[in-house]
């Protein structure tokens, strides 16, 4: 399942990996918020590093500008 769609916004779980990195993150902590495999997440985090929305420092993942855009919050 992917957490971009063709369009390039976020799909259900891509959001929901977005609203869940309102603050700083691991993909375990993300994967615990969300209720998704680890496996998912870990996908799901490197589609939206891609699409600039999601950077990682330090192990742990933030939204970026576009991402809070993306996930409506702010």
């Amino acid at each position: 399942m992917a957490c971009i769609s063709p369009d390039g916004k976020p799909t259900e779980s891509g959001r929901k990996i977005l609203l869940a990195l309102a603050e700083s993150r691991t993909p375990e902590e993300v994967a615990k918020e969300t209720n998704l495999p680890l496996f998912r997440v870990r996908a799901g985090l490197r589609e939206l590093v891609e699409a600039g929305l999601v950077r990682e420092e330090q192990g742990k993942y933030l939204l970026t500008d576009s991402g809070r855009r993306a996930a409506d919050l702010g």
